[in-house]
């Protein structure tokens, strides 16, 4: 945590030992709030003033989150004072702190979800045509096309039906089932 420093001035009163330990004590509950910072010092400035029946407490903490706080209190006893001003100086700077750390948050998640594209080449594999020579030099039968079909791992296959002396092809359809489509003669 960070520490506080601070910078006692009485006004129109003597600060007796009394009088300092307890703003000491009282004011050192604010350091939680000023940072996890172990190195760093926040200073502040505690002016107590007496004048006749009023006792008032102001504190200037100086650079806090890059913000100065200014807090008076003014009342009939000079501990209430301080007390309500250590109360009000606790409020603004839990505020605070959560503040930045919500800021922080946030700007750490827009980071996360700034996108960088990038562009990639993208090159097209040409089509390459591979011819396959059929197997029509021997005209073979419907069903030993079939055999040979369901034996590779061909989708279809082309032949010169024996029957009928024509090109057909023999092809595997979606439904598990096989098609047959003659075509004119092969000759």
């Amino acid at each position: 945590m960070a520490t506080l420093r601070l910078n006692l001035i009485g006004d129109g009163i003597d600060l007796t030992g009394a009088i300092k330990n307890t703003l000491q004590e009282k004011f050192g509950r604010l350091e939680k709030y000023l940072g996890d910072d172990e190195e760093r010092e926040v200073f502040a400035d505690v002016i107590v003033r007496k004048e006749k029946y009023r006792a008032s407490v102001e504190i200037v903490i100086y650079n806090v989150f890059d913000h100065t706080l200014r807090i008076k209190k003014e009342t009939d006893d000079l501990y209430t004072a301080v007390d309500y001003v250590v109360d009000a100086a606790e409020k603004q700077l839990r505020r605070l702190k959560d503040k930045v750390q919500n800021q922080a948050k946030r700007e750490a998640q827009k980071a996360k979800r700034q996108i960088t594209f990038v562009e990639e080449e993208v090159r097209e594999k040409p089509i390459e045509i591979i011819e396959v020579e059929p197997e029509l030099y021997k005209p073979i039968t419907v069903e030993d096309a079939v055999i040979r079909l369901l034996g590779s791992n061909r989708e279809f296959f082309v032949f010169c039906n024996v029957e009928t002396g024509n090109a057909a092809v023999v092809y595997k359809r979606k439904d598990g089932n096989i098609g047959l489509i003659e075509m004119p003669s092969c000759k």
